[in-house]
């Protein structure tokens, strides 16, 4: 629990950055692309940024709900290299063209705000298990 607020505010940077660079890019390639800060600033939805930076949020912190830290070695399959792996393969696999590009979007903000948890994790002198 002591990385929990880290975790937290990795996870919703992970997943609001995502969802301003997202709407960012899809305002410029709009046909009517603004052409200044402010009309392209007035075009962003915030309260979709707010509820990806809640999912960031949620996301980095299962692990640690699914597998508290109660000791040291708290860390088993969803802080293993090979949930990571399934995680991203779930949202970035080839299946995953068949769904619309929102449904992608989320899941692939979604698994990042996953990953993010186990990045930080990956840094520390426990590392992630293999499996």
């Amino acid at each position: 629990m002591a990385n929990f607020k880290k975790h937290a505010t990795v996870g919703a940077a992970v997943g609001g950055g995502l969802n301003l660079l997202w709407q960012l890019n899809k305002i410029s390639r709009s046909p009517d692309a603004p052409s200044g800060f402010w009309d392209t600033l007035r075009r962003i939805d915030f309260l979709e940024v707010a509820a990806f930076a809640l999912l960031g949020t949620a996301c980095a912190s299962l692990p640690d709900i699914l597998e508290p830290a109660t000791n040291p070695n708290h860390r088993a399959f969803f802080h293993s290299a090979g949930c990571g792996g399934a995680v991203f393969y779930g949202a970035f696999g080839k299946h995953t063209e068949r769904w619309s590009k929102e449904h992608r979007t989320t899941a692939r903000t979604a698994a990042l705000s996953f990953l993010s948890h186990l990045a930080l994790d990956a840094g520390t002198p426990k590392g992630l298990p293999l499996l």
